[in-house]
Formats: C-alpha cells, sequence, structure tokens
C-alpha cells in the first residue's frame, strides 16, 4: 500500500507494483539495477542497509535471496 499505484502518493515517490516502477525508481534512484542484485536499493533496503523495509521487520534470508535470484536474471 505504501509504494503501489493504489496509493494517493507512493512513499519515496517509489511504484514497486510494476517492473517499470522498480526500475524508474523513487527519490532514492531506481530501486532495481538488472544483473547487479547487491547495488540494487530494494536489496539493500530489505537486507536494512539503507533503510529497514519492509516496516513491520525483515524478510526472511530465502525470501531476499529469491528477489536477489530474480534481479540476477
Amino acid at each position: 500500500s505504501c509504494h503501489s499505484t493504489k496509493a494517493k502518493t507512493p512513499f519515496a515517490g517509489l511504484l514497486a507494483d510494476s517492473r517499470q516502477g522498480l526500475l524508474r525508481g523513487g527519490d532514492r534512484g531506481p530501486a532495481v539495477i538488472p544483473g547487479k542484485p547487491a547495488e540494487s536499493l530494494l536489496v539493500q533496503a530489505l537486507r536494512h542497509k539503507v533503510v529497514a523495509m519492509p516496516p513491520g521487520g525483515k524478510l526472511e534470508e530465502a525470501q531476499i535471496a529469491a528477489i536477489e535470484r530474480w534481479i540476477a536474471v
């Protein structure tokens, strides 16, 4: 709901419900850099390096690894 087209104003300008939105990114730049998961802000946020996302608690390592694999392809 925070980073969705359903939100009136997506938090930090980031739309995370489409590939285009992740590539365009938000206030901090592109959320995903194809082929470079470690450089992608999405992964850094999920690992709580730049910000702590999601705010309710860190995802399980297997979930983060799956997202890293998706970005790497």
